[in-house]
Parts: C-alpha cells; structure tokens; sequence
C-alpha cells in the first residue's frame, strides 16, 4: 500500500505526537441517583480512542467505576491559545519501575505543553526505559518566573541577551552573472 503524502505528511521531529484531551463522564442514572456528579479529567493520549481508555483505566481506580456502570459525555481536544512563544512548563508525574513507582518533577522549554508532553515521553524512555502506559501525569504548570525554574539546564535559555553562534555560513557568488537560484553543485562549506 503506497501512502499519499498529501493526507498522511511525514514527521522528522522523531517525536510522539501527544494531544491533549478532556473527557468528562458520569455513572450511569438509576433511581437512587438520577443526576449523577459529572467528573472531567484532563488525559495525554495519541487519539480519543486511547483518551477514553485512559479515562476509565482512571475512573476505575480514583472512583472504583467501570465502564459497564458509567458512560462518556464529552471528549473534547484541547489547544493552545499562544503556541508561538517559547515557554518553560514543568511537569509533575509518577512511574512504574520495575522494582516501585516514583515520583518525578521535570522542566521541558516548548511551545505547547503536547509538545513538552512528548519531549516527556521520549526522555523517560530514553533515560529510564519507562512505556509511556506506566507514566502518569499528575500536575503542570507554565513556569513565568527565573525564581520558579529548579533545573539548570532550561534556566540557562532565559533573558534576553542570549546570543546563538551561526555555526555553517554558505558563501555567496561574488559576481552577480554566478549568482543562481539553483546551483548544480553543492557548495563547499569547510574552507581549507
């Protein structure tokens, strides 16, 4: 089966593409309770599939309801409102090892929190082998402030003075008549 680039454009950022979602649910009616208490929760998942799973994986330990007592009333896709500026977000959560579970507190510098998310995600599998089913999320936050960043190595791109060095320079055609929007060679980059 070929893929049509047009519908399905290949990633190269190499990372986990995690939306942000909010499920909301209830038990279901019965004559003792006819209006049950609605319960919302915010879910990372790839799709709305694995959102409501993740909802009732929830549901069935914080509320001890399953999903043959309960149903879905909403699952809405959550967006940034600004995911032009660049933004610490630090990010709270809980993983099962295969020895216990531990807490964790992590700073990521993104332009959304789904991007942060998944900067997540690719760093406790690279740097502690965890899947990303045993990972839980329990609290974010946009960090505005120097005095509430922990960790060094997302302060050290704060301020305004930060400078990045150009490190590959192309050089142009000296005349105009050698100038060309196509080249049929490739520049040499490394002068000798």
């Amino acid at each position: 089966m070929v893929k049509n680039s047009a519908q399905d454009p290949q990633d190269n950022s190499l990372q986990m593409k995690t939306r942000q979602y909010l499920v909301s649910g209830r038990r279901l009616p019965s004559k003792d309770d006819p209006n049950p208490k609605v319960i919302s929760m915010r879910i990372f998942a790839r799709n709305t599939v694995a959102a409501k799973s993740r909802f009732w994986w929830n549901l069935r330990r914080l509320n001890k309801l399953r999903p043959s007592h309960g149903q879905i009333l909403a699952v809405q896709e959550l967006f940034e409102r600004r995911d032009t500026n660049v933004k610490t977000y630090g990010i709270v959560l809980k993983y099962q090892s295969r020895t216990t579970i531990h807490n964790m507190y992590k700073e990521f510098r993104d332009t959304t929190l789904n991007g942060a998310v998944s900067q997540l995600y690719q760093e406790m599998a690279g740097n502690h082998r965890a899947q990303p089913q045993t990972i839980h999320i329990l609290r974010t936050s946009v960090l505005t402030k120097s005095a509430d960043i922990k960790r060094g190595k997302t302060n050290q791109y704060r301020g305004d003075s930060i400078k990045f060095p150009i490190v590959k320079t192309v050089p142009r055609a000296s005349h105009k008549k050698f100038r060309t929007v196509f080249k049929a060679k490739r520049p040499n980059l490394y002068r000798s």
